[in-house]
């Protein structure tokens, strides 16, 4: 609806006025009638039809079965992307291999042994190991109760745990790693990680699968979680390795931390024609009150099962052992010279 002014200057145009003569007469600048007569026009929005903007008027009624059956290879596609990375690939050279598992650094405890973790890693390389982490790389303790204040009594500040977390990726260089229930505790730890850890690394939540892939061998399959399911035991290391090995896909190997207890166990499946490996390792937490008692018992401190190097032969036969667990660098070697030498004889 136009206003009075408006409507005033809209009847001297009708009756054949000039702008610049309306002007002159109401006494005001011509721009003026110019504004006057632009806000006065009524606003036209163009006409689009929603066939030209994408929209289908025209669609046929669907009926109920037809809904059932759109799409229906959807779950097909689904399950199929999702198996693709059920056994992701890492390939080594023909023969033989050594896989170390290390876990439970926790590098901000007082009583965390720097040097001997750059020793092991050290050792790793140099057997070209397949290096795999299983989780709790700090302690990471959270904002409040008696968690936070065993971190506070620390002399390792958190600028420094997040520099020390820094230097060990470095350092270890992995190929496999997976998160636990330490680096759950703050969500910025997950993501800092993912921006340290190097681009080939296989990562998942909790678990990865992944199997060893080498000329005229077989596969070896490896399933590395920071824990799986536990028993009703807090002192038996493998009740959930156990359980996995009965109902999940069958593995060669099952690497594990979190209770930081150290073991090692061979089992056989004769109905299944599976033969597994399976190793705790029990970190490098070697002082930890819950450590002591309720995984090694007493007050002195014990480093043999801290971690493992593990050798994997791809020539072992489906229901033989291919996976030997050493606690000791210098044994594996030992062992994996020998075997390198009697598969290529």
């Amino acid at each position: 609806m136009m206003t009075p002014r408006q409507a005033e200057v809209q009847g001297m145009l009708d009756a054949g006025l000039a702008k610049r003569e309306i002007a002159r007469r109401l006494g005001v600048n011509i721009k003026t009638v110019y504004d006057i007569l632009e806000r006065a026009a009524p606003k036209v929005s163009p006409v689009v039809k929603l066939e030209e903007v994408g929209y289908q008027t025209d669609r046929p009624e669907r009926t109920p079965a037809d809904a059932w059956n759109a799409h229906s290879d959807a779950f097909e596609r689904a399950i199929s992307d999702s198996l693709k990375c059920q056994w992701r690939p890492i390939h080594r050279p023909k023969g033989p291999f050594v896989i170390f598992h290390a876990t439970d650094e926790h590098l901000d405890a007082d009583a965390c042994p720097l040097r001997l973790i750059e020793a092991d890693v050290a050792a790793a390389h140099n057997l070209n190991a397949i290096m795999v982490h299983g989780g709790d790389l700090l302690n990471n303790w959270p904002m409040g109760g008696k968690l936070a204040k065993q971190w506070a009594d620390q002399s390792c500040t958190k600028a420094d745990a997040l520099l020390r977390a820094q230097h060990f990726i470095s350092i270890f260089k992995p190929d496999v790693w997976t998160d636990g229930n330490h680096e759950e505790m703050n969500e910025y730890l997950v993501a800092l990680f993912k921006e340290w850890l190097p681009a080939k690394t296989l990562t998942d939540y909790w678990a990865v699968n992944f199997e060893v892939i080498t000329p005229e061998g077989r596969p070896i399959r490896v399933k590395a979680s920071h824990k799986f399911e536990k028993g009703s035991s807090w002192f038996h290391p493998h009740h959930g390795v156990i359980r996995e090995l009965l109902e999940a896909e069958a593995a060669d190997l099952y690497v594990e931390g979190h209770h930081h207890v150290a073991g090692v166990m061979y089992r056989v499946l004769p109905e299944r024609r599976i033969a597994a490996t399976a190793v705790a390792s029990a970190g490098y937490k070697l002082l930890d009150k819950w450590a002591t008692r309720i995984s090694k018992g007493g007050k002195i401190p014990k480093i043999k099962g801290r971690a493992h190097w593990i050798v994997g032969d791809p020539y072992a036969d489906e229901d033989q052992t291919a996976c030997v667990a050493f606690d000791c660098p210098r044994q594996a070697e030992a062992y994996f010279n020998g075997l390198q030498n009697l598969r290529a004889a």
